[in-house]
């Protein structure tokens, strides 16, 4: 997923949006994060305070794992 997508590794933001853009793209193929994960998320967070309603807690979901993937990448595949 990460692999091929020189954007996301950018120093510019810009470049580095447009890379998740494409990473979310081929991640619809491969990752859904779980709707019961993403309830229990909206009830953790109304518990810290915060509203949030499912689709922004699936939207964090999906968010975190490329975030996670990239990190991941850098640390572990790129030379």
């Amino acid at each position: 997923m990460i692999k091929g997508n020189k954007k996301i590794f950018s120093k510019s933001r810009e470049d580095r949006v447009k890379g998740y853009k494409k990473l979310f793209k081929q991640q619809d193929k491969n990752y859904s994060p779980p709707r019961d994960v993403a309830e229990g998320l909206v009830e953790a967070m109304e518990a810290l305070g915060y509203e949030v309603d499912v689709d922004q807690a699936l939207a964090y979901l999906k968010s975190s794992y490329a975030v996670h993937d990239r990190k991941y990448y850098l640390r572990n595949n790129r030379q």
